[in-house]
């Protein structure tokens, strides 16, 4: 959960959401994007292998929320 929707546009967010797309290749799909209703960012991952696509999210949803930590 966070209100700062700018963190998606952090070069790390950034470079995650990459590796992330690079690591799914073309057996699934990534979705990050900021919620219109909530306070909070979105994460939809979908493939093949269950362990990777929860990984994924974990990993995303956890650096998503360092950067989003005021400093």
């Amino acid at each position: 959960k966070t209100a700062r929707k700018d963190v998606l546009d952090r070069p790390e967010i950034v470079a995650a959401e990459a590796a992330a797309r690079a690591r799914l290749d073309a057996s699934g799909r990534l979705l990050v994007r900021a919620s219109g209703t909530e306070p909070l960012i979105r994460i939809m991952v979908e493939g093949d292998d269950r362990a990777t696509i929860e990984q994924i999210a974990h990993g995303l949803a956890s650096r998503i929320a360092q950067a989003a930590e005021p400093l």
